[in-house]
């Protein structure tokens, strides 16, 4: 099943990079990307990850592709060690603003040690999807469990969340030690809002792209 998955995704994904290119080209490679992921079974396998990573990024071979790989413990030494490999990677499945602090301290230590190696880091491009709505959909049963005096933060834990993990965002990539990485070149992991749709019936459709 994998190889078929494989044989019907790559082309694909070669062929939507192939058609965003024109826009990766114009933004010097921040906007235009792609993104494929590794196996989800390989989710708690580090060297499992960083294997698969390298493999499809060889067989999409296409510089604005992101090769998605999961926000698990064992997801963030593979992350720094495909950034230091100079593969473009999207870190997915972030809910916690602290494990988006951990894979930006991955993201930046796998820039320091490509700039150890002499290697050039400005090509290198990163994003943290952080998940938004999902979140609520967790907390708002909780919080209906507590009666109507808590009816009042329903729907926005979610937003305060994603607040907090911009806040983290903006003191990851800043001061001495993140000067020192632009200096050589180096992008920000951008972080990319996902789940941004409501589901909650009752929120307007456009609730948290607002916000």
């Amino acid at each position: 099943p994998a190889e078929s998955v494989a044989a019907l995704a790559v082309p694909d994904f070669r062929a939507a990079c192939d058609g965003s290119r024109p826009l990766s080209d114009a933004a010097g490679g921040t906007d235009g990307l792609g993104s494929i992921e590794v196996s989800p079974t390989l989710a708690n396998d580090t060297s499992g990850t960083v294997a698969e990573a390298e493999r499809l990024w060889r067989t999409v071979a296409r510089p604005n592709v992101m090769i998605k790989i999961p926000g698990t413990i064992a997801g963030l030494p593979a992350i720094s060690r495909c950034i230091t490999n100079g593969i473009n990677v999207n870190v997915t499945l972030l809910f916690s603003v602290e494990r988006h602090a951990e894979v930006m301290a991955a993201y930046i230590e796998g820039l320091e040690r490509r700039i150890t190696r002499g290697q050039a880091v400005d090509h290198v491009a990163s994003v943290a999807s952080f998940f938004v709505s999902r979140v609520d959909t967790r907390i708002d049963p909780m919080l209906d469990q507590l009666g109507t005096e808590a009816q009042g933060l329903r729907s926005t834990a979610a937003i305060a969340n994603a607040c907090a993990a911009y806040a983290a965002f903006e003191a990851a990539f800043s001061g001495v030690r993140w000067e020192r990485l632009v200096r050589h070149g180096a992008r920000v992991q951008r972080p990319l809002w996902a789940s941004t749709s409501t589901k909650d019936p009752r929120l307007p459709d456009v609730y948290y792209v607002e916000a």
